[in-house]
């Protein structure tokens, strides 16, 4: 391999076999080099391909602009991050946690704490995101010799979410809002006072972000799989298709997408959260 730009002395461009664009990591591994040297195989550590040209871009931002052992920091943090959670995460997290983890060194030598108001939300929406990122708080502490508050790793976990769905942060901050927003449509629609540690809860949860991703990813069902299906549920569940079109008009204000096609899945499973005993040993179960 040929080195076409030193980032740091820890990282150059490269080429792969195929002609691709490679980030080629290793300690020292430009030292005393210049672009066209060879790479010294003996000195790679880690050779990444990025998933599109974006993230290629900004993973080289960081590269160039953080320090080398907040690098090596945050990739052993992801690597354990990736062992602990059963979705693929998308190589943003290299460029949005690596980012996130400089900064909260930065505000925690200077003495500054943020409040976490969505801790409570982020630990029932995402539990298995959240132990992860108690994890992540756990190697800070430990590789940076810093006392991180217990309240980061909520927002370790939504940097998770947002690599699982490849999403914005932004719009992982937003889809949490609204999440908790969508469950009290149905909460005030119903009267419920589901126990939020439930099965049922945590499967209605997890359908809300499977739904989001989609949206996000604009792979919204185009049309219902099943038109008789839905006509059936919509003489049964009245209360719950209104309410189910209640929730796709509150999602359309803020994601203008095709939505139609989610209506049956949203309703079947509004309906296993307001009518658990009476479906039990149903079809829906």
């Amino acid at each position: 391999m040929i080195i076409e730009r030193i980032l740091n002395n820890n990282a150059v461009m490269s080429r792969s076999r195929l002609g691709e664009e490679i980030i080629v990591k290793g300690k020292g591994i430009a030292f005393g080099k210049k672009p066209g040297d060879p790479i010294d195989d003996h000195l790679v550590g880690k050779i990444f391909l990025p998933q599109n040209q974006d993230i290629n871009r900004r993973y080289q931002q960081i590269l160039v602009s953080i320090p080398y052992d907040c690098v090596e920091g945050s990739e052993k943090i992801i690597d354990a991050i990736r062992s602990m959670v059963s979705k693929k995460l998308s190589d943003k997290i290299y460029v949005t946690l690596t980012d996130h983890i400089d900064s909260l060194i930065d505000r925690l030598r200077q003495g500054i704490e943020l409040d976490n108001t969505m801790l409570w939300d982020v630990r029932r929406m995402y539990p298995e995101e959240y132990q992860a990122g108690k994890k992540a708080v756990q190697m800070i502490r430990e590789i940076f010799d810093l006392r991180v508050p217990d309240d980061e790793a909520g927002f370790i976990a939504l940097h998770i979410m947002n690599a699982e769905i490849n999403a914005e942060i932004k719009d992982t901050y937003k889809i949490t809002a609204m999440i908790d927003d969508i469950y009290e449509i149905v909460e005030s629609d119903f009267d419920l006072n589901t126990d939020k540690e439930s099965l049922d809860y945590t499967r209605f949860i997890m359908h809300l972000r499977i739904f989001f991703e989609r949206i996000i990813n604009k792979k919204c069902y185009q049309q219902e799989k099943s038109r008789q299906l839905l006509d059936n549920l919509k003489e049964s569940y009245p209360r719950q298709y209104q309410c189910v079109l209640k929730i796709i008009g509150y999602v359309k204000q803020r994601y203008d997408e095709p939505m139609e096609g989610e209506i049956l899945y949203l309703l079947v499973y509004i309906v296993k959260l307001t009518e658990h005993q009476n479906l039990k040993g149903g079809e829906f179960d």
